[in-house]
């Protein structure tokens, strides 16, 4: 089966946020054209960026934790695309940031779930023929 859809992720640092030489680290997500930036919250030196590679230069013990670091995100945001590629789920950046970031737990209420919601919470507080006139109004709409 041929995709329809197209994912890439990019590290990059955001250059005109630098603080003492330090610059933020964000991840892009581009699905379908659609892009979304993921802070990272982590500072990078400048000097020691490889925007071709997207990765820091040098090989000492900070390079090679903040390259491990980036590996790790990759590998995560890979993962949250194709879990919900093989869940046949729509593929947005916004969703893919959600379930990396781990605000997947969307609940879907129903208008009979709000309606009940609402007379728990609000219904003491109304006036005899306000309340009158939502349980009218709240019989028509489950009816319909």
């Amino acid at each position: 089966m041929r995709s329809t859809t197209t994912f890439s992720i990019l590290f990059w640092i955001y250059a005109k946020r630098t603080k003492n030489n330090l610059a933020p680290l964000y991840a892009r997500i581009t699905v379908d054209g659609k892009k979304l930036n993921i802070s990272l919250k982590r500072r990078i030196d400048i000097q020691l960026w490889n925007p071709q590679k997207q990765r820091i230069k040098g090989t000492g013990k900070n390079a090679r934790d903040h390259n491990q670091y980036l590996d790790e995100v990759h590998s995560n945001l890979f993962q949250c695309y194709q879990e919900l590629r093989a869940e046949g789920r729509r593929i947005t950046p916004q969703i893919i940031k959600s379930k990396f970031v781990g605000d997947a737990k969307v609940v879907h209420y129903t208008i009979k779930d709000i309606i009940e919601y609402h007379n728990a919470k609000m219904f003491h507080k109304l006036h005899h023929n306000t309340s009158r006139l939502y349980l009218i109004s709240q019989k028509y709409i489950l009816l319909f």
